[in-house]
């Protein structure tokens, strides 16, 4: 058996756990799907309904088992969130400077309490099996006893904690609570938006000036015309 952090998993959610030296973990998404029978077939088994949040505890929890060298995504996706699509578009093109998962299309796709070294690590020990939108337990299973044998991931377990009400630190990570995440996640969605406003606000500016001009030049060059003839 590989190596897994005391306690193992660490941090806190909607799974059930199997056995801690199988190689695989799986994301339910938002299906109420058999845990009981999944965890048969792999370490760890639980939904993840958030495109930030859940996704932080999905990577804390594989991180610190070095088993773990699948991450099996299948169930139904979650309206908005879009989590599903989060969590692969996170391990294909990782987080930009501020925090976001690049190429996500949910909500709120911003990642705060882990680092992008720790989301890498995450990357290169997992691979995906992407079974989003399919609920057959015999296909998830089936897929599950079929995944080829690979050894334990290089490196120790790595344990990343989340804080209840204010910011703590573990082995040198800073780490904010859920709660905060989501905050500055939607404070971040607002800036977006209004930006967004600012931009429409000016192409209806720049097109009001010049249906304005448009009509002082017609004006001014049917003036022109109706004086000519008046002259002729």
């Amino acid at each position: 058996m590989g190596s897994t952090v005391p306690n193992w998993p660490p941090v806190s959610g909607e799974y059930i756990t199997g056995d801690p030296g199988s190689c695989a973990a799986v994301i339910t998404l938002a299906s109420d799907l058999d845990k009981e029978r999944l965890t048969q077939h792999c370490a760890i088994a639980g939904s993840m309904k958030t495109e930030n949040i859940g996704i932080e505890k999905i990577v804390a929890n594989i991180v610190s088992n070095t088993n773990i060298r699948y991450l099996l995504v299948c169930g139904a996706e979650v309206h908005g969130h879009l989590s599903g699509d989060a969590i692969i578009a996170m391990h294909r093109s990782g987080i930009d400077e501020e925090g976001r998962i690049i190429g996500a299309s949910g909500a709120i796709p911003y990642i705060t309490n882990i680092n992008s070294d720790t989301i890498n690590i995450w990357r290169s020990q997992v691979e995906i099996i992407d079974l989003m939108n399919i609920e057959d337990m015999d296909r998830i299973v089936q897929t599950l006893d079929g995944l080829a044998t690979k050894e334990e991931y290089e490196g120790e377990p790595l344990l990343v904690s989340f804080g209840g009400s204010s910011e703590t630190v573990e082995e040198g990570l800073t780490v904010i609570s859920p709660e905060l995440v989501s905050l500055e996640g939607r404070i971040r969605a607002i800036e977006s938006e209004v930006k967004d406003i600012g931009k429409v606000q000016k192409i209806m500016s720049g097109l009001y000036s010049g249906m304005f001009q448009g009509f002082i030049i017609g004006f001014v060059i049917t003036f022109i015309l109706l004086l000519l003839r008046r002259l002729i």
